[in-house]
């Protein structure tokens, strides 16, 4: 592992590295490229059971608005209720235990309990233009400044390997650190996050990157993004309107809060609860 900031993502591996040194190059480059986060059958599995909406998917925007199209991607079929649609996403996604070791790092100490902000299927088709580089922490104005305190830790899984030609994500190492939010990155300063499928690159709300062009003539890019928000925020997926009752009563505790199944409890914080039914935990408000 480097210990000086590389401008070149750096790359551990789920069977030789510990979350602390995942935790560690975080705190420094802001992102982080991690092998064999998912196995290959998990893989297979996931493009298996959402192959009926990747297939069926839009592609491109279905919005009027210039921004929100040049954000989705005129070449980029995106989708969400990745729960409700794949129960490998919900068992080996959506609890993934790398992941929530490092919102339990960093987002607990600032909220009683965090939540899914998205889970999302973005295939940058052929031809697909690059994103324009962007903070995720964006969606929450308060929060993204260099003095705020985490709000929110992604995942971009490669699902399909990540190639420079294909659009591999576009990363701007230490962008995070910087002391001055409303400049953008120098083409010097932004490199791709190339990494094979099941490879994850893990990275932080405030740090900036982007869909990378898809400059082939036939290769989709198959990427999978998870992504946990402090609990008193409102996420950007209505989780829980996006998976049924009757299956989210098949799901653990973990699953239901990560989906907005269960209320934001922060009485043992001297604080309140937020998102009840009838000022009880959506279960019991909801007579299951």
């Amino acid at each position: 592992m480097n210990t000086v900031q590389s401008l070149v993502l750096q790359e551990l591996d789920t069977k030789r590295n510990s979350l602390t040194e995942i935790l560690a190059v975080l705190a420094q480059d802001g992102g982080v490229i991690v092998h064999n986060m998912l196995s290959p059958q998990v893989v297979a599995n996931l493009l298996s059971e959402l192959a009926p909406q990747s297939e069926t998917s839009q592609v491109g925007p279905k919005s009027s608005n210039e921004n929100v199209n040049h954000f989705w991607g005129q070449q980029t079929k995106r989708f969400t209720r990745l729960a409700q649609r794949s129960q490998t996403f919900a068992d080996e996604v959506l609890v993934h235990p790398i992941l929530t070791g490092v919102a339990d790092e960093l987002l607990k100490p600032y909220c009683a309990s965090y939540w899914m902000n998205t889970g999302q299927m973005m295939i940058v088709m052929p031809g697909g233009a690059p994103q324009y580089m962007h903070r995720d922490s964006d969606d929450w104005p308060a929060m993204c400044s260099p003095s705020a305190p985490p709000c929110q830790i992604s995942c971009m899984f490669a699902l399909s390997d990540f190639t420079a030609e294909n659009g591999a994500t576009r990363v701007a190492p230490g962008s995070h650190l910087w002391s001055d939010y409303s400049r953008q990155a120098a083409d010097d300063e932004i490199t791709q996050a190339v990494m094979p499928a099941g490879s994850g690159m893990i990275y932080l709300g405030k740090t900036l990157h982007s869909a990378g062009a898809n400059k082939t003539e036939s290769e989709a890019r198959f990427g999978m993004h998870l992504s946990y928000v402090l609990g008193w925020l409102t996420p950007e997926e209505a989780g829980c309107l996006g998976v049924t009752e009757d299956r989210a009563k098949t799901f653990t505790k973990q699953q239901q809060q990560l989906l907005g199944y269960r209320c934001y409890d922060a009485s043992d914080l001297n604080g309140g609860r937020l998102w009840t039914v009838d000022y009880e935990d959506v279960p019991v408000g909801l007579n299951w």
